[in-house]
């Protein structure tokens, strides 16, 4: 695991305090400091890695003839191992409610991978069917965090009760997450819930601060 820092900074501005200069067009030269933060609060350095997003549409019709489709921005995808050997393939979770995640394989979308454009881009292949289910052909580039601060969609009609911060979430079996239950089954709980509360039976997916960390 590689050293985590912790960004502390909630003062200085982006360029006040280290040239004595405030901020201005062509030219300008105005002494000062600016209060203008350059981090907004104190937060530790996440954990990150670059995969392929595998996520295939569930209905493909003729194997081979329709485009992947990669996962958005907040979304929680899960290694594939079975059709990919050393860990690079990953796609959408599901249909799993609760599904036991192995610290570093899953994790939400931090950079997408590109659309699929017929004509245009098909870098991921078209989607075909494999003993894991339906899955691109060879995936597109996307970057996943797994551990630290992101957003990250939360529903919860799937955990059947309002989520409010320092709850414990699981993945919902679509990709997002939702509250892990009063007694979670062990390796089913992926991160902690730290945003505004969520009230219950909210079946559309919000997009809310989460906390990922191994439990």
């Amino acid at each position: 695991m590689a050293l985590k820092r912790l960004y502390n900074l909630t003062t200085p501005s982006l360029g006040g305090p280290n040239t004595g200069v405030l901020a201005g067009g062509a030219g300008v030269q105005t002494a000062g400091f600016s209060p203008n933060p350059g981090i907004s609060a104190p937060r530790i350095e996440e954990g990150q890695i670059e995969v392929l997003d595998v996520t295939a549409p569930s209905n493909i019709g003729s194997s081979g003839t329709v485009l992947a489709t990669p996962a958005a921005s907040g979304k929680y995808l899960v290694m594939s191992p079975i059709t990919g050997a050393f860990g690079a393939r990953w796609k959408l979770q599901g249909p799993t409610p609760q599904q036991r995640i192995p610290y570093g394989t899953g994790g939400v979308v931090f950079t997408p991978g590109a659309a699929q454009v017929a004509g245009t881009n098909v870098d991921a292949g078209y989607a075909v069917s494999t003993s894991a289910g339906n899955e691109a052909a060879y995936g597109t580039k996307a970057v996943v965090q797994v551990e630290g601060p992101c957003q990250a969609y939360v529903e919860t009609l799937v955990g059947g009760s309002a989520i409010s911060a320092g709850m414990y979430l699981a993945t919902d079996g679509a990709g997002n997450l939702t509250y892990a239950g009063a007694s979670p089954s062990a390796g089913t709980v992926v991160g902690i819930y730290t945003g505004a509360t969520i009230g219950s039976s909210v079946s559309i997916p919000v997009l809310a601060n989460v906390y990922l960390a191994p439990f």
